[in-house]
């Protein structure tokens, strides 16, 4: 019996050195393989920018196309997204959504645009600060070009919300503001503008008034059809084109792995 556990230890031994072998080659080749990222600040969530190949990527590639087929009598190329209240998924939606239109649309020039001027993320989101943004051309005057930015992702301009006014609803439904993004829509192919939720707030609805349309982020399990009943009527009330919904916080499964929708 020693002969035949001497043997057995020398089998496992050396199975356990090619596993390492093989691990350490393993290693050693994924470390030329993954491409290092543009900003490591960028939130883990923008699953476009670190994967746009991904299951969740698609469902963002998808919305892409389905913008891109809605009948209608004028080109869609600036769309406002919102939701009913705080805590949706719009502003990571929105940068996905960006993001993944400048991945796909390699010769279309596509502009992000933080309208979120209460509670902005999109710099936070996308790891940069700015001095200016969108206030600061409507309130100062700013030249436009000194508030643009350009994280080194293809095709995809960045309009940062700017120093925090005290009265947005004001500044986004002023005649500057529509001017600003008629003079937008001749520079960028599509612009994707993140807006506070309409319920708390009616900026959204006076932006959404100025687009060619607005999408309302949904989340899956916790907003509740009335909230979203009275988000819609308030959106009608602004005369704000609602092209439709986009539900967040979905789960589907996959062979041996999850995915979570958007």
């Amino acid at each position: 019996m020693g002969k035949i556990t001497d043997a057995l230890k020398k089998a496992a031994q050396e199975r356990l050195a090619r596993i390492e072998k093989l691990d350490s080659k393993t290693e050693l080749k994924y470390e030329f393989v993954v491409k290092k990222t543009i900003d490591s600040k960028i939130d883990p969530r923008i699953v476009s920018f670190y994967d746009s190949k991904s299951p969740v990527s698609e469902q963002y590639r998808i919305l892409r196309t389905n913008i891109q087929a809605l009948d209608s009598r004028t080109p869609i190329k600036a769309i406002t997204i919102t939701s009913s209240i705080h805590g949706e998924g719009k502003t990571i939606t929105a940068i996905n959504l960006a993001i993944q239109m400048a991945n796909d649309l390699n010769k279309k020039n596509i502009l992000l645009v933080d309208a979120d001027m209460r509670r902005s993320r999109i710099s936070k989101y996308l790891g940069f600060e700015s001095d200016a943004g969108l206030s600061d051309l409507i309130t100062n005057g700013t030249n436009v070009d000194q508030a643009l930015v350009n994280i080194g992702i293809s095709n995809l301009t960045i309009l940062p919300a700017g120093k925090t006014p005290h009265n947005p609803a004001e500044i986004l439904g002023s005649t500057k503001m529509g001017n600003l993004i008629a003079a937008l829509k001749t520079k960028y192919d599509y612009i994707i503008i993140d807006s506070p939720p309409i319920v708390p707030v009616t900026d959204a609805g006076v932006i959404g008034s100025q687009t060619d349309g607005i999408l309302m982020v949904i989340q899956a399990n916790r907003t509740q059809k009335g909230v979203v009943e009275h988000g819609k009527n308030l959106l009608t009330q602004a005369h704000a084109k609602l092209l439709g919904y986009i539900l967040t916080n979905i789960q589907y499964h996959i062979p041996e792995y999850i995915y979570r929708y958007l």
